[in-house]
């Protein structure tokens, strides 16, 4: 059963990582070496609720493509004709 991260409301995963299959001209799992900030990986791994800082890597990038998706999805929205903004009625 998955866990939830209270404050974001994400899918907690298991402690193991199982290897994913490749997305785009990638590889799948790949070996990293990288230099980064241990209090940003740790404050992202408390964040996403996940055990491992891969995991909280993985996590982390997987919200960056999610991120790409909406903006395309937003952008697809604006040439159809847009949103009305609501909001804008009930400040005049």
């Amino acid at each position: 059963m998955a866990r939830v991260n209270k404050e974001m409301n994400l899918p907690r995963r298991s402690g193991k990582m199982r290897q994913k299959p490749s997305r785009g001209r990638g590889k799948g799992w790949v070996r990293k070496n990288v230099v980064m900030d241990q209090r940003k990986l740790d404050a992202a791994r408390r964040v996403l609720g996940v055990e491992t800082e891969t995991e909280a890597i993985d996590v982390a990038l997987d919200l960056v493509a999610f991120r790409r998706e909406l903006v395309r999805g937003i952008a697809a929205v604006r040439r159809a004709g847009g949103i009305e903004d609501v909001f804008e009625k009930r400040q005049a």
